[in-house]
């Protein structure tokens, strides 16, 4: 799982279980270690107010894409048929 990832969807005790199960036995490398310090970096840029953010898009996202779920196969490539030509045709009609 990315770093990144890991705060928006595991509590600080199912990640710190995460990694010591990840790092039992195994020595690090150190591409390990440049890792966990990007994923550290990360985690410094990533805010709070950003991460809800990121977590409201994903909700938005999962939303959508449970419309387009129910539509049959012909419905979705006609839509996108729909789609690709008012995109394609943008900006001619006026």
């Amino acid at each position: 799982m990315f770093g990144f990832l890991k705060s928006l969807f595991l509590d600080k005790k199912a990640q710190h279980a995460l990694a010591k199960r990840a790092s039992a036995g195994k020595p690090v490398s150190a591409r390990d270690e440049a890792i966990r310090q990007a994923q550290a970096n990360m985690r410094k840029m990533v805010t709070p107010d950003r991460a809800e953010l990121i977590r409201k898009a994903m909700e938005v996202h999962r939303a959508k894409q449970a419309v387009f779920a129910d539509l049959s196969d012909s419905e979705r490539s006609r839509l996108v048929a729909l789609a690709l030509k008012r995109l394609l045709n943008e900006g001619k009609d006026g």
